[in-house]
């Protein structure tokens, strides 16, 4: 008997089928890169946005000196998200495209495009900078794509986070619609669905580490 089967034991019923089914819609398509984001509340309602829309794979640039990003993820904002911490953006962007991801960014900088008219396909990162100065240079230097989302009232723009939820839906939906959802690979599956299940059980390296005893 596994880890993963003697922990299934000790779930509330039907807890082991939710993890499955949302382990079957996260998707290998988009990942979101954070950069410079200094707001608690903003990196959070990001990482919680990814979660509801099944994006796995969130990317942190911090500014040196900056602990608001840091804090957020080390105290667990959001614990079923893959976390990948970088020390600069061009080692980010490299990881990335060595994976085959196109780097678009939210900006208004110049060649952005709206929404409505970037072309989403393949798999993406999603770049969502600074609350206040927006992108810095070095991204609208190196993104392969700039975004804007049109805007028709008063305010000519938005909080980060609204923002980011406004995209990530955007690009899941066009994706379901066209049947290019990418799953997560077999292994990366397998591996979240021991480590959830782990989470999902109080004490579960305790009671593994009884049982272990035991033999």
């Amino acid at each position: 008997m596994t880890d993963m089967d003697i922990l299934q034991q000790y779930m509330l019923p039907g807890r082991k089928q939710r993890i499955e089914d949302i382990l079957s819609r996260r998707t290998y398509a988009m990942r979101v890169v954070i950069e410079n984001l200094h707001k608690e509340h903003n990196v959070d309602a990001v990482l919680r946005t990814c979660d509801a829309f099944g994006v796995q794979h969130v990317h942190i640039v911090p500014q040196p000196g900056d602990g608001g990003v840091l804090k957020t993820i080390t105290r667990g904002c959001d614990r079923w998200l893959t976390i990948h911490q970088h020390l600069t953006l061009g080692e980010c962007f490299r990881e990335l495209r060595e994976l085959g991801f196109r780097i678009l960014a939210g900006a208004f900088g110049a060649g952005a495009r709206p929404v409505d008219e970037m072309d989403w396909d393949g798999k993406v990162a999603l770049v969502f900078s600074n609350e206040r100065e927006g992108a810095c240079p070095e991204v609208l230097e190196n993104a392969d794509g700039l975004f804007v989302i049109p805007l028709h009232g008063f305010s000519q723009s938005l909080n980060v986070s609204v923002a980011a939820g406004i995209i990530i839906h955007h690009v899941h939906s066009l994706k379901e619609k066209a049947g290019t959802l990418e799953g997560l690979p077999a292994p990366e599956r397998d591996a979240l669905l021991d480590d959830w299940s782990r989470k999902s059980v109080k004490n579960s390296e305790g009671i593994l580490d009884e049982l272990r005893s035991r033999k």
